[in-house]
């Protein structure tokens, strides 16, 4: 019961159904819910592991801000995990994992073209645990998982902010490098993708922000 719970509040925080600052009360989501409050409670706990949720001193919990600080370390990290697999998985790739890979880089080509932002941040985390699968690594596919709400939510709510010729053209090295299997260029795509393509989403984001509220300021 807890996981189906947390599963709903965390997608429902993640498309921005649930906006930041929002007071959860775990009674009323018991009520709504259909449930009693031990796995409401469950629930929120995990989220505010995850970052989504943050837990007040008088007991009532709201969503959390988005944090682009946080996002940016989040999306260092799951870089450096992809990364440290691409080593170990790219001389253990036999054809089909490479067939099942470029299918996975397909799909998100897919959504790149269709400035599908979702999809291509699931896309990009299915990926990256294939590779953890194919390397035999659960720990870096547990850290994947981990910080796959935290960026979806960010890249929801930044939809605009990406550019998607820039992602077009990662994608590309990464699937030329991939059906290679060459770990060198695969690592140098990745590196560019998650140096440079992505915290550059960041600080556009960051910039609108900026001027968002300079005009409330001057409204």
């Amino acid at each position: 019961m807890s996981d189906d719970i947390y599963n709903r509040l965390r997608d429902a925080i993640v498309s921005g159904e649930l906006r930041p600052g929002e007071r959860l009360r775990d009674y009323e989501l018991a009520e709504t819910l259909g449930t009693s409050k031990t796995p409401v409670r469950h629930a929120l706990d995990r989220l505010a592991e995850h970052g989504l949720v943050e837990m007040q001193r008088n007991r009532f919990t709201r969503v959390a801000p988005i944090d682009l600080d946080d996002v940016r370390d989040a999306v260092a990290l799951f870089g450096d995990v992809w990364i440290g697999s691409v080593r170990h998985a790219t001389p253990l790739m036999r054809d089909d994992d490479v067939t099942y890979l470029s299918e996975l880089i397909e799909d998100m080509q897919s959504a790149i073209a269709a400035s599908d932002v979702a999809a291509f941040s699931a896309a990009l985390r299915t990926i990256a645990v294939a590779y953890a699968r194919i390397e035999g690594n659960t720990t870096r596919s547990t850290v994947i998982e981990f910080l796959g709400p935290q960026i979806r939510r960010f890249s929801a709510q930044a939809r605009g902010d990406f550019d998607f010729t820039a992602l077009a053209a990662s994608t590309r090295e990464i699937q030329t490098a991939m059906t290679q299997r060459d770990a060198v260029g695969q690592r140098a795509a990745l590196i560019a993708l998650f140096d440079r393509v992505l915290p550059a989403v960041i600080d556009r984001a960051e910039e609108r922000g900026r001027r968002v509220g300079a005009e409330q300021l001057d409204a």
